[in-house]
C-alpha cells in the first residue's frame, strides 16, 4: 500500500510545469547549496521480510555565497518485524536525528570539467529507539568529498567518497549506510564504513527533468564484507522553485540483507 501511495504521489507530482525558474542543474545536484527544505518518503525491505516506512521532513539553510550549508532532518518511521520480537511486531515513532555540513573550497561556473568540490560532515544523533529498530543506538559520523565533473552541457557526474564510523556498538547492519537494522535489532559492532558512489546525471530539457544512474560500493571493515548497490533516480521540476523525484536502490551483490530501497522527494528552495 505504501508502494502504491508513492506512485501516485509522484504520478500527481509530475504532472505538466508552468514556466520554470528552477534550473535543472540545481533541481538535479545531490550536493545543491540552496536553501530548501525536504520532504521524503522512504520504503527499505531487508532480505527476511522485515521492512520499516517513514516520512523524513528536512531543512537545510544555504549561505548566498553558496560556500556553507548547515541542515537536519529526522524520520518518524514504521516498522514491521518479520518475527516474534517480544510484541513488538510493528512499532511507531522517530528515527534519528541527521545533521549536516557542506563546504565548498573550489567553484568555478558552467565549465566543461571539474566544476565544484565540496567537503560533507554528517553527524546522527541516536534520538530513534534502537530497540525497537528505528534507530542506530549510537553516534554516527560520516565525512566525506563530493565532485561536481561536467563532461557536456546536460550530463554532469558526481563521484562521492566517504567514511562512515560511529562511537560505540551499533544497531546497523554494514552496507546499510547507518540504517537501522530491523532484521535484528540489538547493537553488534561497531561501524567503519568506506563508501564510493559514482552517479551519473542527464539534464533533460525538454522535459524539465533529469534522470541518473548510480553505482555504489560499500566496503566494510568491521565485517571485513564488500556491498554493490544500483540506484536510479528520476526527477522533474514542478513548480517556479519546487522538484519532486523517484530513487530506487536495489542489492546487487555482497552479504543478503538491505535489498531494496524507494524514495520519493518532495523539495521546495527558497531561493
Amino acid at each position: 500500500m505504501y508502494k502504491v501511495s508513492i506512485f501516485a504521489f509522484l504520478l500527481v507530482c509530475f504532472a505538466e510545469a508552468r514556466a520554470q525558474e528552477l534550473s535543472l542543474d540545481q533541481a538535479s545536484d545531490p550536493a545543491s547549496m540552496v536553501t530548501r527544505i525536504t520532504i521524503d518518503l522512504e520504503s527499505y525491505s531487508f532480505e527476511n521480510g522485515s521492512m520499516f516506512y517513514g516520512i523524513r521532513p528536512g531543512y537545510y539553510y544555504g549561505l548566498r555565497n553558496e560556500k556553507h550549508l548547515l541542515g537536519m532532518s529526522i524520520p518518524f518511521m514504521h516498522n514491521v518485524f518479520d518475527g516474534n520480537y517480544a510484541g513488538f511486531e510493528n512499532t511507531t515513532g522517530f528515527g534519528d536525528l541527521k545533521m549536516s555540513y557542506l563546504f565548498v573550497p573550489y567553484q568555478k561556473e558552467n565549465v566543461i570539467g571539474v566544476e565544484r568540490a565540496t567537503f560533507a560532515f554528517d553527524v546522527t544523533a541516536p534520538t530513534g529507539e534502537y530497540l525497537l529498530g528505528r534507530g542506530a543506538g549510537a553516534w554516527l559520523y560520516k565525512p566525506g568529498i563530493i565532485i561536481k565533473w561536467r563532461i557536456a552541457e546536460s550530463v554532469i557526474f558526481y563521484p562521492e567518497m566517504r567514511f562512515q564510523f560511529s562511537g560505540s556498538e551499533a544497531n546497523s547492519g554494514a552496507g546499510s549506510d547507518g540504517a537501522p537494522d530491523s532484521e535484528d535489532p540489538e547493537k553488534d559492532d561497531e561501524i567503519q564504513n568506506l563508501s564510493l558512489s559514482f552517479p551519473a546525471v542527464m539534464n533533460i530539457d525538454s522535459w524539465n527533468g533529469w534522470f541518473s544512474l548510480n553505482a555504489l560500493y560499500t566496503r566494510s571493515f568491521s565485517e571485513d564484507t564488500n556491498f554493490f548497490f544500483m540506484r536510479m533516480d528520476i526527477g522533474k521540476t514542478i513548480g517556479r522553485k519546487s522538484c519532486a523525484s523517484l530513487r530506487i536502490t536495489k542489492f546487487i551483490a555482497g552479504q543478503p540483507r538491505l535489498d531494496l530501497i524507494l524514495q520519493a522527494n518532495l523539495t521546495f528552495f527558497m531561493r
